[in-house]
């Protein structure tokens, strides 16, 4: 098993013993490591982004390993984002101001979150690795342009030296050689300084002021190189004009020659070897000119490099956001996006992990919560006295005598003499009973005329269930102030006035988000590390149509995952295909006890 397969299995131990198809979704483990990281995490819907509070993951069913390491680098990275990044400070500027910094952060904050989360920094990892192996990360080209060359060889260097990202090993050392090609030595040796001081960066200010320290080093090399450029074109000028001063007094002085050799009509011999020595002159000036020619030229040859370095810095410091490549993991978030658009709906369309509000509780309220407690006080005993019975028919532990054992039975020693050689006694294993129950309660505005009935049944069914050693029982209700929220009805430790009194302050409203509801309650169920698991949904009927199809698809994960799932009809049965034929209905009080009575001793004791 992998490290990251352990993570994941820590993150989510309480969903062990089920299926993949459930204990895999995205939805689920999503929003186990997103507690794990203090992040929350929505699954649904086609897009993957933060806006620093929440972090969008679409919705797909991931068929391969390779999509699942993505997606959970990706959760890891956002969330890095979510904790660690100010998104308040002015990240206003120049394009290489902004993709340098983002760039820098990067490193800063996954280098955070593995220190606080060390799973996390092999999921990351994990991304890059594939990234790698893929061909889309890793050294760049000498053809490639300059910012091109800057971007990826940060990237290179920075995840390998500092975050230890051991895939790009070998890109950090082809992405040294190939800066050296590109830029200046003097500002890679600058540079290299500067980058000593990533692994210390401790807040998002300090990354802006890093970045903004490159920046000028870029500035200070470019302005440089443009004052070299300036002084040159102005040391050709008089040196123009030097040229020439020194040609006219040239022409002076042969005058002056052809005069001297006119008055003069022979010449000596010294004259005469002396005009051909310097006749041999002119050679071997035009012989040194040509070496230095040569030389000059060979020399141009060597500062192409150089002028092209001072380019790069220019081109550089001039970029737009069309210049640079794409950031790493939103290169990630579309290939996540892709995926997502190419399964079917499934539960894309509704929100997978719904937002909890909290249920505002009047004077009126708590006086009505007295009279429910009062009218389901005697039903709901009466149910709990069954059902304690019947569990501990099952569970109760009782001594067995028989003729094998290491403990004698003192008071069978008499049945000695009558040759009954059952002497010995043994302690039968009892059966424990672990067990979690969820209601979810449907509040919708068609409910309006049932909800006296409903609140009744819940409120029974939390007092019945609850006095059972074993068992725990939540309870929630949707649709909360919105569609995409529900508003927390039981936990299991509060008193039984407190949950009436939540009910009593419930009314009926709007549609009939069901898949959401039932999102809510697959989450608190996937929580508990009970072996038994069952979720009862209290509705009056179909949800919303573009819940359907999302609430038969997470009913079939439930059940392919060892979770039940039953539907409890108000006053009205419930469609088959809902629920896989696997509902009741009561139209009274009366009859929930005989109901849950057969329901729990089929799922509990089975």
């Amino acid at each position: 098993m992998s490290l990251f397969s352990f993570f994941f299995h820590i993150e989510s131990a309480r969903c062990l013993d089920m299926a993949p198809v459930l204990q895999r979704a995205l939805p689920i483990v999503g929003s186990a490591l997103g507690r794990k990281m203090g992040v929350r995490v929505e699954v649904s819907g086609r897009k993957a982004c933060t806006d620093g509070e929440c972090i969008w993951i679409p919705a797909f069913d991931p068929q391969r390993r390779e999509q699942e390491a993505l997606c959970w680098g990706f959760l890891c990275h956002e969330a890095a984002h979510v904790r660690y990044t100010d998104f308040y400070l002015d990240y206003e500027g120049s394009a290489l101001r902004r993709r340098l910094t983002n760039l820098l952060e990067d490193i800063r904050i996954e280098k955070a979150i593995s220190q606080e989360y060390p799973g996390a920094a092999f999921s990351l990892a994990e991304v890059v690795r594939q990234l790698v192996a893929e061909g889309r990360l890793g050294a760049p080209k000498k053809s490639d342009p300059p910012v091109k060359v800057l971007n990826d060889s940060l990237l290179a260097i920075l995840r390998f030296e500092v975050l230890g990202q051991k895939a790009l090993e070998q890109e950090a050392v082809k992405a040294r050689e190939v800066m050296k090609d590109c830029f200046p030595r003097q500002l890679l040796d600058l540079l290299h300084g500067l980058l000593d001081k990533v692994p210390d960066l401790k807040s998002t200010k300090e990354t802006l002021n890093l970045a903004d320290q490159i920046i000028a080093l870029f500035q200070n090399l470019s302005n440089e190189n443009s004052e070299s450029e300036d002084s040159g074109e102005e040391g050709a000028d008089k040196t123009e004009n030097s040229s020439g001063d020194q040609e006219s007094h040239s022409q002076h002085c042969e005058t002056q020659d052809q005069e001297d050799k006119s008055d003069s009509v022979s010449g000596d011999g010294l004259e005469s070897d002396s005009v051909e020595g310097k006749g041999e002159n002119p050679e071997n000036l035009s012989g040194s000119d040509n070496q230095t020619v040569s030389e000059n030229g060979d020399a141009s040859e060597k500062a192409e490099d150089p002028l092209s370095q001072k380019d790069s810095l220019k081109q550089i410091l001039e970029s737009s956001d069309f210049d640079w490549p794409e950031d790493l993991f939103e290169s990630v978030a579309g290939e996540l996006e892709s995926w997502s658009s190419g399964q079917s709906a499934g539960f894309s369309a509704v929100t997978t992990t719904p937002m909890v509000d909290e249920v505002v509780i009047s004077g009126e309220d708590r006086e009505a919560a007295k009279d429910l407690l009062w009218k389901v006080k005697s039903e709901s005993a009466q149910l709990a006295a069954q059902l304690t019975g019947l569990v501990q028919a099952k569970t109760l532990t009782r001594d067995r005598i028989g003729k094998r054992g290491i403990r004698i039975e003192g008071k069978r020693l008499h049945r000695i003499a009558l040759d009954d050689g059952r002497l010995f006694k043994r302690r039968s294993e009892s059966i424990e009973i672990n067990a979690t129950v969820h209601i979810s309660l449907d509040i919708s505005a068609s409910m309006a005329s049932r909800m006296p009935l409903a609140r009744e049944a819940v409120l029974a069914l939390i007092m019945a269930l609850k006095p059972i050693k074993g068992v725990s029982v939540t309870a929630s209700a949707y649709p909360g102030t919105v569609a995409e929220r529900v508003y927390p009805i039981a936990s299991g430790k509060e008193a039984d006035l407190g949950v009436a009194e939540i009910l009593s302050a419930l009314d009926s409203h709007d549609s009939t988000p069901m898949a959401s509801g039932l999102w809510h309650t697959v989450h608190q169920i996937c929580q508990s590390n009970a072996e038994r698991r069952l979720i009862l949904m209290i509705t009056d009927g179909a949800p919303d149509i573009d819940h359907h199809d999302a609430v038969v698809d997470l009913v079939k994960r439930c059940r392919c995952s060892g979770i039940d799932v039953v539907g409890l009809g108000i006053n009205i049965q419930l469609p088959e295909e809902l629920f896989q034929k696997k509902s009741l209905m009561i139209e009274q009080l009366g009859e929930l006890k005989n109901r849950l009575f057969r329901l729990t001793r089929d799922w509990l004791l089975c």
